[in-house]
């Protein structure tokens, strides 16, 4: 059977739930969107939801500050909690460099309109009791900073989405893409056909085999990142009121939940997802890879945090990651087939902002913010290159993520 639908997105985790929600908003009509799982069940399941403004490129900034408006919306439109919680952000600094590079990312956030405070270890102290700063020259205070529940987010814009006439389809596999001439005209699945004006591949870290599918170079690379969490604070840590935290020269970053933290680092040597033989990534649901040493990150925490409770999970999952480390957000190359995915361990705080701004490209040609430096085509025929594409990837991540 073939249906048609003005638009279909494919993936049901935060970013696609953010594109339909953001199409249907503009007016859109008749939007299917499909994912093979149920919602979330790709990557958002795992993601640990930090969220800063504190970064380098401009687009990322601007998609961010966004976050805290839409999740206020969807909220009042539903009355679900939609997880935003700002509970302010600290970053540290250790080393007469690392203040350096502490001061020039506080001017860049400042002149963008970002509230920032650098403060000394002392001053910086009581934002955060449980942790010792000794050692620590500088700290950057951001009070818009905080965390999202990666399940309450999905599940908020996927309702409003569907308040507003989408439909939501899981358990649905995509098969194929239907190509006439230059151009995607819909979307094969395992519960037929469907006819789409325009299709959006918001599916994670399997975005690349869902492009193959109509021809277009989608470079992403699933790529395995872990952190653990710890048992409960006596009493226990309240995860609303306790601030994030980055260490980068400690590689190291936590956060409050469940009573205790959640705490992680990057990997000196990345390793990628890819599945053996023909099977996509993400084909089965909520995958997680087996865990790998965490000696050094929780050896760096116990520093940070005397007393932190003993570690009792730890979560090992594929992200998807860019040759560049930046998220793929636009045309893909290919006439009708649209792209929202790359997005490295950023996700949850640019989702919101990357469903807006695709959604006024696929509508109306153009964006409010310039995300120029996200187009999905900037890469050129390289892009078709599974072997440049997974080694620049790892390459990205050790150059964005590692101190070492």
């Amino acid at each position: 059977m073939t249906e048609t639908a003005r638009a279909v997105v494919i993936g049901g985790g935060i970013v696609g739930c953010a594109t339909a929600y953001h199409l249907a908003r503009l007016g859109w009509t008749e939007i299917t969107l499909i994912e093979q799982h149920e919602l979330t069940d790709g990557t958002t399941w795992h993601s640990a939801g930090f969220v800063t403004a504190l970064r380098g490129n401009a687009a990322h900034r601007r998609l961010v500050g966004y976050l805290p408006e839409a999740t206020r919306a969807v909220s009042a439109e539903t009355g679900l909690d939609a997880g935003w919680r700002s509970v302010g952000g600290l970053r540290l600094a250790s080393t007469p460099a690392g203040v350096d590079e502490l001061r020039r990312q506080a001017r860049l956030v400042e002149e963008a309109g970002i509230a920032v405070e650098l403060r000394t270890a002392a001053a910086a102290s009581s934002l955060a009791p449980i942790l010792d700063l000794t050692g620590v020259q500088a700290a950057a205070w951001l009070p818009g900073d905080g965390f999202i529940r990666p399940k309450n987010a999905a599940a908020a814009f996927a309702a409003g989405a569907v308040a507003r006439g989408v439909t939501i389809r899981t358990g649905v596999r995509v098969t194929g893409l239907v190509v006439t001439g230059k151009r995607v005209t819909g979307v094969k699945t395992t519960d037929g056909t469907i006819g789409a004006t325009a299709v959006i591949n918001a599916a994670g870290a399997a975005a690349s085999s869902i492009g193959a599918f109509g021809g277009a170079a989608v470079p992403v690379c699933p790529i395995n990142h872990q952190y653990a969490v710890t048992g409960s604070f006596d009493p226990p840590l309240d995860p609303d009121t306790t601030p994030t935290v980055r260490d980068p020269e400690r590689n190291l970053y936590l956060r409050a939940a469940g009573g205790g933290l959640i705490i992680g680092g990057y990997a000196k040597d990345p390793v990628p997802a890819w599945p053996t033989g023909s099977t996509a990534p993400l084909s089965r649901p909520r995958s997680l890879a087996e865990p790998v040493s965490n000696d050094e990150v929780e050896a760096a925490a116990r520093e940070r945090v005397p007393g932190m409770p003993a570690v009792v999970k730890l979560m090992h999952g594929p992200e998807g990651f860019t040759p560049d480390g930046e998220p793929l957000v636009g045309p893909s190359g290919v006439e009708g087939l649209w792209v929202a995915a790359g997005m490295g361990l950023h996700g949850m705080g640019l989702a919101a902002g990357i469903g807006k701004t695709l959604a006024e490209q696929i509508t109306g040609g153009a964006a409010e913010w310039d995300v120029t430096s996200l187009d999905p085509r900037r890469f050129g025929p390289f892009a078709h290159n599974r072997h440049w594409v997974t080694t620049r990837a790892i390459d990205a991540f050790r150059r964005t993520f590692s101190p070492h």
